[in-house]
């Protein structure tokens, strides 16, 4: 016996669930500028409540916990990065041109964007380390780095430390007072030379022109701008 679907039955369930993914997407954009105003610390769920307007019921049927919330957060900033910056890595065949490419990438991201920026700095070592970031694109182009040989370094998990500590590094540098001229071009070349790349190459390199990357006006950074934490 052939089974129909009720096409309101079928209405309703996509209406509900478009409805809990907006106010998901509100829950994460209010979160974002609340941890960029005050920091990922315990405590923050009044505030997001607070700035996404709704019910503490409501909230708790999407996060537990300020940990829970960190993640989902960290992982949307992660991902949407990739959205942004892998496009413009990928053409790249060497994969020390694309590590390169990628890291001046992401410092002028975050020197346009000071939401992006802040949350990098306030998040911690774990702001770049969730998502798909760093297993998709990262390690990726690492492995790729080692197995041709463009890498004197061997271990993964070494190279992949190699590259965030200097570039969570410079996020802070990012939001001082005065950003040197040629930092990112400078940084990414001092991660090429860790990794094994030799100088004159890291420095051809790095010296090469870029696409611009342009943070579209619907992303999750320039809809977090928006909301006003109380």
């Amino acid at each position: 016996m052939k089974t129909t679907i009720d096409p309101c039955i079928d209405h309703r369930s996509r209406v509900g669930a478009e409805r809990r993914e907006r106010t998901r997407s509100r829950l994460v954009e209010s979160a974002l500028r609340v941890f960029t105003e005050h920091g990922v610390q315990t405590g923050t769920i009044d505030r997001v409540i607070r700035t996404a307007e709704v019910s503490r019921g409501t909230f708790y049927n999407y996060f537990r916990t300020d940990e829970d919330l960190y993640g989902a957060v960290a992982t949307e900033v992660g991902n949407e990065l990739i959205r942004i910056v892998n496009p413009l890595v990928l053409p790249h065949a060497d994969p020390a041109a694309r590590v390169a490419c990628g890291i001046r990438l992401v410092i002028g991201l975050a020197r346009g964007n000071r939401v992006l920026a802040e949350f990098l700095v306030r998040g911690g070592p774990g702001a770049l380390r969730h998502g798909l970031m760093i297993e998709q694109v990262v390690l990726r182009d690492i492995a790729l780095g080692i197995d041709s040989g463009a890498f004197s370094v061997r271990d993964t998990r070494l190279a992949l430390d190699l590259l965030l500590g200097p570039v969570s590094q410079a996020f802070h540098t990012v939001l001082g007072d005065e950003f040197p001229e040629g930092y990112a071009q400078g940084l990414a070349q001092g991660v090429l030379q860790a990794l094994g790349v030799p100088q004159s190459k890291a420095a051809r390199l790095c010296a090469a022109m870029l696409d611009e990357a342009v943070i579209p006006a619907d992303s999750l950074f320039c809809r977090a701008g928006g909301r006003m934490v109380r």
